[in-house]
């Protein structure tokens, strides 16, 4: 390499070193696990950023760092408190009708309900209630003799969620659990359950997921005719209130 060159690069190389400096910038409510990577980001390829115990250390160009000191001034903020509601709408109906002579019931069942947790911004949240229930089966043994046998089978419902916010929008990592009992079989426990990601606004109801479904059947024997209409309807929303 020419001797021209090479000394122009060492001393543009000792200019550039000589402007950077390196300066511990303290975070008082983020971790530096959070903001690490944003500024990485912003310094790029002017300097560099690490991250040592709540504090970041960045070596750059005084101009850069003041700049960087500025951004984490607006994101090193406290995170907020919310309050979480999850509405579970879960409703069956079932109607039965006869022509030759009126056969009709129906029966209406609201499971569900609404749920609350209160949680910090970017923390992860728990919330669950339920109870175990006896569900006992019966079986035949070699000689034809039943067998009865019981066990526990815990039904639940709750949901796991994480939370951030951005201006007016909430984001949501968030699982939900709906667990409940047969109206047509005892024995039996229903499970619903989403794990989803979603935005929407604070204070605004997000629906999460929704099912409907129905089933309607027909028979007619001699004078004596009725039919069967059979439905469950489901709607799962999610809303996110702050407190401060």
């Amino acid at each position: 390499m020419p001797l021209r060159p090479l000394l122009a690069s060492l001393l543009l190389s000792f200019s550039l070193n000589a402007l950077a400096a390196t300066e511990v910038l303290p975070l008082n409510h983020r971790t530096s696990a959070e903001l690490l990577p944003t500024a990485q980001s912003f310094i790029g390829k002017d300097g560099s950023v690490s991250a040592f115990e709540n504090k970041l250390i960045v070596n750059a160009e005084p101009e850069r760092i003041d700049d960087l000191r500025t951004l984490l001034q607006q994101l090193d903020t406290a995170p907020r408190r919310l309050m979480i509601s999850v509405d579970n709408n879960d409703s069956n109906f079932q109607d039965n009708r006869g022509s030759a002579r009126v056969i009709r019931y129906g029966t209406a069942n609201r499971e569900g309900g609404l749920q609350q947790v209160q949680a910090t911004e970017g923390s992860p949240a728990l919330i669950q209630v339920g109870q175990s229930i006896p569900i006992t089966s019966t079986s035949t043994d070699g000689f034809g003799r039943v067998q009865s046998d019981t066990e526990y089978r815990n039904v639940t419902q709750g949901f796991y969620v994480t939370a951030s916010v951005s201006g007016d929008t909430v984001n949501l990592n968030i699982s939900t659990n709906n667990d409940r009992m047969s109206l047509e079989r005892p024995d039996v426990v229903k499970v619903q359950s989403t794990d989803t990601k979603v935005s929407g606004k604070l204070g605004e109801w997000i629906t999460l997921a929704g099912v409907n479904q129905q089933s309607q059947s027909e028979r007619s024997a001699s004078a004596l005719s009725y039919s069967t209409q059979r439905g469950e309807n489901m709607t799962l929303r999610v809303k996110v209130d702050a407190l401060d």
